[in-house]
């Protein structure tokens, strides 16, 4: 017998043993992960003869979207034992997980997946590009800038949060969501430099350094102090193969900077999420959702159940591209039944595009 359930605290040693079988993170990852970011009451399990083969976690954020502070829960850990994959389990948790996290009161449920594309059938959406800079054989002559190791780390919090508000989807962290990331780095042998400049912080990286590579996981500065931290970084890198992730708009002359999607995001109730972001448009349109029955009707955009005539109809997760600020009205029409084109074309001018980025991955 098969069945998915919401999981339970006694249910940890069963995530942990499947997160070890299906990413193979270090004993020290896992053992700081299952401690600090294990959220049983958002988590879900599909069980099969008595044995756990098949789970999901999410763990709640506010996330920062058109300048609005929108709950939601990030997604991670979707897993399947390798011994029972390709029976449509991944569906039944995915479907089981959204509609709890509906009733936890999430809006949206963003996820930066190793593939985007496995998550398209479900209606969740790329939502968010990140531009990955590389440079091989780094040598720490070409580097004329160095950073300073970072002790106290809730001093970086401040350039955090005002960075956070640049972009739609980050998650705005609180201090102790933002010490728990840090902590998070730590545990698998992270380490974190900054750029300072007339003794003030500019900037931070959180790196991993092997015997052979460089890898920046999260770089965050002043916009046009980024240049002088990655230079910092490539100084430190010495030689070795280095890499960042970096805000999608970034471009450094010195190396290569790759920009990709990176960060999907799915829509768990369509209605509260229009009210938070207090949007003042006109005309009525019709949702279709095929994970949460609720989001499916014609609803005005301030979130109501609307009688007026659809000026289109839109899929949740194309219309949670255009609300978040990663596409237009105009860039997806060809995804979208219309039904008045004038009218559709006016909504262009009332949603603009944003600079959209995530930084999470867990």
């Amino acid at each position: 017998m098969t069945a998915v359930r919401i999981a339970k605290a006694e249910d940890k040693k069963a995530f942990y043993d499947l997160w070890k079988i299906c990413f193979g993170d270090s004993n020290a990852f896992c053992d700081w992960f299952f401690v600090n970011r294990f959220a049983p009451d958002y988590s879900v399990i599909l069980e099969t003869e008595g044995k756990i083969v098949s789970c999901m976690q999410a763990f709640p954020y506010t996330l920062w979207i058109r300048g609005r502070e929108i709950p939601g829960a990030m997604l991670c850990g979707v897993s399947t034992h390798p011994d029972y994959r390709k029976k449509g389990y991944m569906g039944q948790i995915f479907t089981y997980e959204m509609k709890l996290l509906r009733e936890k009161g999430c809006l949206v449920a963003p996820h930066t997946p190793a593939v985007l594309q496995s998550y398209f059938p479900f209606g969740h959406f790329p939502v968010a590009d990140a531009a990955y800079l590389t440079y091989d054989g780094m040598h720490a002559t070409k580097g004329n800038v160095t950073l300073a190791p970072v002790t106290e780390l809730d001093s970086l919090f401040p350039l955090y949060t005002a960075f956070a508000k640049k972009y739609s989807g980050m998650v705005l962290r609180t201090k102790e969501d933002f010490l728990r990331k840090a902590a998070d780095y730590a545990a698998d042998g992270g380490k974190c430099a900054a750029y300072i400049r007339n003794n003030e912080i500019k900037g931070y990286a959180f790196y991993y350094k092997t015997e052979t590579e460089l890898t920046c996981v999260e770089a965050v500065a002043d916009e046009k102090c980024y240049p002088m931290l990655m230079e910092g970084l490539r100084k430190e890198a010495d030689g070795l193969v280095f890499s960042a992730k970096l805000p999608p708009e970034m471009k450094l002359p010195f190396a290569k900077t790759e920009r990709k999607q990176k960060g999907v995001m799915g829509l768990c109730n369509a209605s509260a999420l229009l009210q938070a972001l207090q949007l003042e448009l006109p005309y009525a349109f019709r949702l279709t959702d095929a994970v949460i029955s609720e989001n499916n009707g014609v609803f005005n955009f301030q979130g109501e159940p609307s009688a007026e005539t659809p000026v289109f109809e839109i899929s949740a997760g194309h219309l949670l591209q255009v609300l978040v600020g990663y596409h237009s009205f105009a860039e997806i029409r060809s995804e979208l039944k219309i039904f008045d084109e004038e009218k559709y074309k006016e909504l262009d001018a009332f949603l603009p595009k944003q600079k959209c980025y995530i930084i999470d991955e867990y």
